[in-house]
């Protein structure tokens, strides 16, 4: 039993493989879309986001001055609360950037998921401050005026937003970026709130009463349905779910590598935009050592080439057609008993 994967690359302080080993990811998306360049292009994107985020909340606040609409002020707070979340994407990548250490192993990429956690509690907070503001004008009768304008607010919110939203989801696919990505999707939601006020508004200038706190206060639930969907993926990935297609093209690329008898204990955990994997292969017992690493290695290299955002691979080789009573997990410790689970029924 042998484990023949190679040891982890550790990146400089800028994010520079060292010669020696960056013969290990020529093949692979991590050089094609280098993380290091990968991060500064993110900081970019997440620089004009924010600035974009922030001309829309500023917008829509002032209008809000002059109008008194609270459905246009839950808008408003929500989009200012988008500013902090992509504050808050951009502190992560200047943390993920950082490289690997004795402590921090895989490095600092999980600041990135870490991130996502942040958004979903901003999102409370200008849910609860939209739904109080709309409450308040409701038990209090309050009117909105130059509802003209409030509209007008609200439209450029929509537009924006939208906007906004497909700039952060193409760049957040380019760059290989899932909170990029949840971000863009939630500023598209964001458009819809916008259109919601509009509507709020339009209905009260119609002599609907009451519409502008009640859409208010509908765009306040639809933040917290928000949040349901975008919790759950931050779960997810905190709890280092990976989509089971991923491990489908891991097996694929795998059992394709001529000479892998079999595939088993395939893992993976997503770190920020970087893909951790593991997994054992059998080979021939009868192959000699640089034979077997010739195995593993191909098998490295074709997953790292064809599966999006992977960064490490660890392969552990089992011989495969040993004898029967030959067992290559054997315990060869005293303390047996205590640890055959952990050792020895893993490794089957």
């Amino acid at each position: 039993m042998a484990e023949l994967s190679p040891t982890p690359a550790r990146h400089d302080e800028n994010g520079e493989l060292p010669p020696q080993h960056r013969h290990d990811t020529e093949h692979s998306h991590v050089s094609a879309d280098h993380f290091a360049t990968s991060t500064r292009e993110g900081l970019r994107v997440v620089a004009i986001a924010t600035a974009g985020m922030f001309i829309v909340a500023a917008v829509e606040f002032s209008f809000f001055a002059i109008s008194h609409s609270a459905g246009l002020l839950s808008d408003a707070l929500h989009n200012m609360g988008d500013v902090l979340t992509t504050v808050a994407i951009w502190a992560a990548f200047l943390v993920a950037r950082r490289p690997a250490n004795t402590r921090y192993t895989y490095g600092y990429t999980r600041a990135e998921d870490l991130a996502g956690a942040f958004i979903t509690l901003v999102i409370v907070a200008s849910a609860l401050a939209a739904a109080w503001e709309s409450y308040i004008h409701l038990i209090s009768n309050n009117r909105p005026t130059q509802i003209g304008w409030g509209i007008a607010a609200a439209l450029f919110g929509f537009v924006g937003n939208e906007v906004l939203a497909q700039y952060k989801i193409a760049q957040g696919k380019r760059l290989n970026s899932e909170p990029l990505i949840a971000d863009g999707q939630h500023s598209r939601t964001d458009g819809l709130t916008s259109l919601a006020a509009a509507a709020g508004l339009g209905l009260t200038l119609a002599g609907v009463p009451h519409a502008d706190p009640v859409a208010g206060l509908l765009i306040s639930v639809a933040i917290l349905y928000i949040l349901v969907e975008i919790g759950r993926d931050v779960f997810r990935r905190l709890m280092d779910a990976v989509d089971p297609s991923v491990i489908e093209q891991i097996r694929e690329q795998a059992l394709a590598v001529p000479g892998v008898r079999e595939l088993t204990e395939v893992r993976a955990r997503w770190g920020g935009r970087r893909l951790f994997i593991a997994f054992n292969i059998g080979a021939d017992a009868a192959l000699s050592l640089a034979e077997a690493h010739a195995i593993a290695e191909r098998a490295r290299q074709e997953v790292l080439t064809h599966v999006r955002g992977a960064a490490i691979v660890d392969i552990h080789v089992d011989p495969v057609g040993m004898p029967p009573d030959e067992d290559p997990h054997a315990w060869m410790h005293d303390d047996h008993h205590d640890h055959q689970h952990d050792g020895h029924e893993q490794g089957k």
